[in-house]
């Protein structure tokens, strides 16, 4: 044996063993995981086979939701692990997720070639067939690669079809009677580009960041949390960071956001206002991403990398420079310097105007119940809120609309700030723990800015904070509470750094570094000082307005492992304002409704709507059928 070999045989063996101990300190995370939901989450199922066939069948729909990488026969060999996903058998676990990973990367392996045959033959795109997108259990995934070959000529069938009809192509060939099939023929320009688009997806599965083994084992911590409620999750360290970032007025970043073309190429598809590089005009809308150069490391190809991909190398670089190679409108090729800087971000914003009617009305509308968690002071968005809400009461609103329509929520104690400036101090709500212990929440030292009428818009995705707002303002009589049923969401969670004798952190404290893990854990439900709740049920609108996107939106009720809505014993004293003619109201209401012919077409499309959604999940792989069902969508 050659030294050399030798050489090369010891850098293995480290190697290897390097992956051993790095996957045994993950499961150890595992255990820990386990526990903190155990002592926290407000309602923990029990350790049992139940829940692990549970985590076993999000684990393999999180890894192939498609159905496009896991066979029948692939899933039978994980059987003898599938029961025993909860056991506090480190070894057990880390011999499971070494299996998964091994499996997953052959599988990936295997689609990848299976992708280079399928296009290296004729496509038809005549013939009758269909496909249902997402298996909705292993009975329906093939049973084996031969199969699997099958499905995945569908999958690229369903792709190309796709792309044919929403992509801009010639609208003059795409809706003439008959469309050639020179367009979707082997070697055309459709078929390169969907050849791309399905490479580039494995490619990126493959050369996850971080490694494979760390794709899978974080797909089993959430797959862990995801069995506990909906809202209950794991974190990586840039995971955090990125929900810290969405939930924040103030943005540390590079200030574009990512997208594709129709040649399925990362692109720059927008620049974000306010940000350092808006002002330096170094990068335009439609730019194309061909490399990254960070410092003291070989330039990153881009060729084959998706845009999750991307936006994760940009997000790891905490205020790194990065030398970016790409290509013009123009097709020009040009080199940039980018740091990331600080600045207000527009999407977590405030915005107020007067309505010039009859009588003027002010309006106001916010993205989310943003703050900055960790600090106090002029931060947040009930303070914008109380801003635009004073500025419009001096240019003389008789009215206030606040509209949290498509608001997700946020912050809960943003949401009693707000409540605070109609209401001043409450009681608001009651806050429920796993112990069954109640406590009120109300704001002390609060002031009532607001006394003139108020009307609250709301929707199936107006959630979480947005709830309680409309829930408080609807208890008190002081707000007409207009639109559907909204999100469901009538719980609270709190972030643990995994691992760490159990102590909740807010977002933005500092961890010690070595933390990389974290669990944001449900652990208390929320209730109306009446004692009801708005839990998987939503807030209803004392006046329903028919909303266009309804059929579009999914709501709590419709999430596996949702917490059940019930009710507690309430003992609050709150004095609500005399109470409005809410049934002759909505009587009058539902009068102009059934008048009106703008919303007689939102009834209409609605009932449109439903149909094509009833079986989203079944496509027919036949050009004129599909054609036909794209037009009216179009058309919709």
């Amino acid at each position: 044996m050659t030294g050399k070999t030798l050489k090369i045989i010891l850098a293995f063996l480290l190697f290897a063993s390097s992956l051993v101990a790095q996957n045994s300190e993950k499961v150890k995370t595992a255990q820990s995981l386990f526990q903190m939901l155990e002592t926290y989450h407000y309602n923990p199922p029990k350790r049992n086979c139940a829940l692990s066939n549970h985590i076993f069948e999000s684990l393999v729909k999180t890894l192939d939701p498609y159905g496009l990488f896991f066979t029948g026969e692939t899933i039978s060999s994980f059987k003898p692990y599938r029961d025993s996903l909860c056991t506090p058998n480190s070894s057990l676990i880390s011999e499971f997720i070494n299996i998964v990973t091994d499996k997953y990367r052959n599988q990936l392996s295997l689609a990848d070639s299976i992708v280079d045959r399928c296009f290296g033959s004729p496509i038809n795109l005549t013939e009758t067939d269909s496909l249902i997108l997402e298996p909705e259990d292993a009975s329906k995934r093939p049973k084996n690669n031969l199969e699997l070959e099958v499905r995945w000529k569908k999958w690229i069938k369903q792709g190309m079809l796709r792309s044919l009809m929403y992509s801009g192509n010639d609208s003059a060939l795409i809706n003439s009677p008959i469309i050639p099939d020179s367009l979707y023929a082997k070697g055309s320009l459709l078929a390169k580009k969907s050849m791309i688009r399905e490479k580039r997806w494995i490619n990126q599965l493959m050369n996850y960041s971080g490694g494979i083994e760390n794709f899978v084992i974080n797909s089993y911590f959430n797959s862990i949390t995801s069995c506990y409620d909906p809202h209950s999750n794991y974190f990586s360290d840039n995971e955090k960071e990125k929900f810290e970032s969405s939930l924040s007025k103030e943005n540390y970043a590079f200030g574009f956001e990512l997208g594709s073309n129709l040649n399925e190429e990362v692109i720059i598809s927008r620049v974000l206002p306010g940000s350092p590089l808006w002002y330096s005009k170094k990068l335009d809308k439609g730019d194309v991403i061909l490399k990254i150069k960070i410092p003291e490391q070989e330039a990153i190809d881009l060729t084959f990398a998706g845009i999750e991909e991307i936006d994760n190398i940009f997000r790891t670089l905490n205020g790194d420079g990065v030398e970016m190679t790409i290509r013009k409108l123009n097709g020009s090729i040009s080199k940039v310097e980018l740091t990331k800087g600080k600045f207000d971000t527009k999407e977590n914003q405030t915005l107020g105007f007067i309505l010039k009617g009859e009588k003027p009305v002010g309006y106001i509308w916010f993205s989310a119940f943003y703050t900055e968690f960790g600090r106090y002071g002029n931060v947040g968005c009930s303070i914008d809120f109380l801003k635009e809400m004073v500025k419009l009461k001096e240019s003389g609103a008789n009215g206030l609309i606040i509209d949290l329509r498509n608001n997700p929520g946020g912050s809960e104690g943003e949401a009693m700030e707000n409540a605070a400036n109609f209401d001043a101090k409450g009681p608001f709500a009651i806050r429920k723990n796993k112990e069954g212990g109640q406590n009120i929440l109300e704001k002390t030292n609060a002031i009532q800015w607001y006394d003139g009428p108020v009307v609250v818009l709301v929707n199936g995705s107006s959630a979480s904070a947005s709830e309680l707002l409309a829930a408080i303002l609807q208890d008190y009589g002081r707000a007409v509470i207009i639109g559907t049923n909204t999100f469901g969401k009538a719980s609270e969670q709190l972030v643990f750094p995994v691992g760490q004798r159990m102590r909740p952190r807010n977002f933005t404290a500092n961890p010690p570094p070595e933390i990389k893990d974290f669990a944001k854990v449900t652990t208390g439900r929320l209730y109306r000082v009446s004692g009801k709740s708005y839990q998987k049920v939503g807030v209803l609108p004392d006046i329903v307005l028919p909303d266009v996107l309804d059929n579009f939106i999914s709501r709590e009720s419709a999430l596996p492992f949702a917490l059940k809505n019930d009710s507690v014993g309430s003992s609050v004293k709150f004095s609500a304002l005399t109470k409005l003619p809410l049934d002759t109201m909505a009587l009058l209401s539902k009068s102009r409704i059934m008048k009106s012919e703008k919303f007689r077409q939102v009834s209409n499309l609605n009932n449109s709507m439903k149909t094509l959604m009833s079986n989203k999940n079944k496509v027919t792989l036949q050009l004129g059928q599909y054609k036909n069902d794209a037009d009216k969508r179009k058309q919709l």
